[in-house]
């Protein structure tokens, strides 16, 4: 199913992306640099999202989607509490936005680096204009947490290729797995959505578990994702 573009792509949500602080205002050049980005992104990306709901087991205290994709790790099991059901999820941008910044990465860094952020964000806005598709079309008596992504958290990045066969995604949007687990195209992703009869909200991982712990964004800036 393809996913409308929004009109623009933050500016300043790209310039963080750039490894500006949040607190500090980009100088003109910056400023243009992500809007010549934000600009040649825009073009290239061709969103499509694919999702499925599936029926929520638990064994004990362990989730599991159908036989086939057992959640393992607490702070999963902390998100799905209470759900009967899970919506497994992929958005991605397209192949022309990966072909897009391999091309840029052999010319100037700067553009190559202001185009990635952006790609980067306008996946996330991408990701919640499915969401919100997804959650207004759920009956008036059913509820649905925030997104849960593998390789968050202690869920494991390896469920990746699984969750992505169990939407068949490969075949719908042309989004594939590497061995190793990550997405291609690259600016893509894949959730898990708990789905209950009552309100859920869902968990947030601490940064202790979390295993992006080492790259992220917030935590360079002295923050975390839970205020943001």
């Amino acid at each position: 199913m393809k996913l409308p573009l929004p009109e623009k792509i933050p500016v300043s949500e790209i310039c963080r992306g750039m490894g500006l602080p949040s607190h500090a205002e980009p100088d003109e050049a910056t400023l243009a640099l992500a809007e010549k980005a934000a600009a040649l992104v825009l073009e290239s990306a061709q969103p499509r999202m694919i999702w499925r709901q599936l029926p929520l087991a638990w064994d004990g205290d362990s989730p599991r989607i159908a036989a086939e994709l057992p959640l393992e790790g607490r702070d999963i099991r902390l998100h799905l509490a209470g759900c009967d059901g899970c919506v497994l999820l992929a958005v991605t941008l397209g192949p022309g936005t990966d072909l897009l910044l391999r091309r840029l990465s052999a010319g100037g860094m700067d553009l190559a680096v202001a185009a990635d952020a952006a790609a980067s964000v306008l996946i996330e806005q991408c990701a919640d204009e499915a969401e919100r598709q997804i959650r207004d079309g759920l009956p008036p008596d059913r509820y649905m947490t925030g997104r849960y992504s593998p390789g968050y958290g202690d869920l494991t990045i390896q469920i990746q290729g699984r969750l992505v066969d169990a939407v068949n995604a490969q075949r719908q949007i042309g989004l594939a797995v590497t061995s190793n687990g990550i997405l291609t195209p690259r600016k893509s992703i894949t959730a898990l959505l708990g789905v209950a009869d009552h309100p859920v909200k869902g968990h947030l991982a601490g940064c202790a578990s979390c295993a992006l712990r080492e790259i992220c964004k917030y935590r360079k800036e002295g923050k975390t994702c839970a205020g943001n």
